[in-house]
């Protein structure tokens, strides 16, 4: 038995909805049936959490390239060489030029008022969520909705919880994935080492 559980292959799985699942997240959602994988072992708490992730990002100010700043940003703060590596296809190319204003101190000059603030959100909550000040909230008022904001805050603490599963497994892409199957932990460069 190996000392951490690997990530399940859609072949070994018999549930169906299961497979399907997997399946589909070797072509969509990053590309990378790994974090699926891992998750799977747990059926129908996997499918739930599916579930949670495909309600983020329907709103106007809350879409897919503004969560996937956030995610990415809480890759590189808990050092998660997975997160950090893998990206969401749906919207890779749209975040990638944002990359740079992402990675190290936030720049606020080189993204839009919402994106500096919901990254800056998701970097506080992986750092220290007790010194949000009411200031802080105050901004976020200005460019969210209070639902926005919560569904900000909901989505960044579904991915620290789950950069820190990642984490503890060590988790690495898939070889029939893109993506290198050896990424280190912690991670040293958060840059995605595939185009």
């Amino acid at each position: 038995m190996l000392p951490r559980p690997e990530p399940r292959d859609p072949e070994d799985v018999d549930d169906e909805r299961i497979r399907e699942l997997l399946e589909e997240a070797e072509t969509g959602w990053y590309g990378d049936s790994a974090f699926f994988g891992a998750m799977a072992h747990c059926p129908e708490l996997f499918e739930h959490i599916v579930a949670a992730f495909e309600s983020f990002g329907r709103g106007a100010n809350v879409d897919t390239a503004l969560l996937e700043l956030m995610r990415i940003k809480v890759a590189e703060t808990h050092q998660c060489a997975y997160c950090a590596t893998v990206r969401t296809l749906e919207v890779r190319e749209a975040v990638a030029p944002k990359e740079d204003a992402v990675f190290g101190d936030v720049d606020e000059d080189e993204l839009s008022r919402r994106e500096y603030l919901a990254v800056s959100l998701a970097e506080g909550l992986s750092t220290d969520p007790h010194r949000f000040s009411d200031d802080f909230f105050a901004e976020l008022g200005e460019a969210f909705t209070e639902q926005e904001v919560v569904e900000l805050l909901l989505f960044a603490s579904l991915e620290v919880g789950l950069d820190r599963f990642c984490i503890a497994l060590e988790l690495q892409p898939t070889d029939e994935s893109a993506y290198p199957d050896d990424v280190d932990y912690p991670l040293e460069n958060p840059r995605p080492k595939t185009s």
